[in-house]
Parts: structure tokens; C-alpha cells; sequence
């Protein structure tokens, strides 16, 4: 029987399979379920009515820097 070293060029490991394998599995469902939520949250802001809007002090050209900025990364501060 072969050895592992053998089939395997040698940069291939246990680990960087598994990382491999990881990625593969995770990394583009990840991306997906991100692009989703996105895509839902902008849907729902966009849906809102003007008055709505500014309640929640959010101008309707803010929606898309409001959904892909960060936690506290709004570009406007409203005083809140």
C-alpha cells in the first residue's frame, strides 16, 4: 500500500484538507446567506414610507450605506 506521502503532493496535509474542504463547504453558502440577508434588509428599508423613514432618522439615499456599513460605522450622526 502507498503511502500518504506518496499520493499526496507535498504541500497537501490533513489540515490544510480540512481547511480546504471547510472553505468549500462553508465559505460560499456563507457569502450567500450574507448576500441574502443584505438583499432583505435593503428590500425592507426601501419598502418603508418617507415618514417611516425619518422616524427612524434614515434619509432614502442613506438605505445602502446604512445596510453595508458596520456596527456604528454611519456615515451621519443625528444626535443620537
Amino acid at each position: 500500500m502507498a503511502k500518504s506521502s506518496e499520493i499526496y503532493p507535498p504541500w497537501h496535509t490533513v489540515e490544510h484538507g480540512t481547511r480546504l474542504a471547510n472553505w468549500l463547504r462553508h465559505g460560499p453558502i456563507r457569502r450567500y446567506r450574507t448576500w441574502r440577508k443584505l438583499r432583505r434588509d435593503r428590500l425592507e428599508l426601501a419598502a418603508l414610507g418617507n415618514a417611516a423613514l425619518k422616524d427612524l432618522a434614515i434619509d432614502r439615499s442613506e438605505i445602502l450605506s446604512i445596510i453595508h456599513a458596520g456596527e456604528n460605522e454611519r456615515r451621519r450622526n443625528h444626535g443620537t
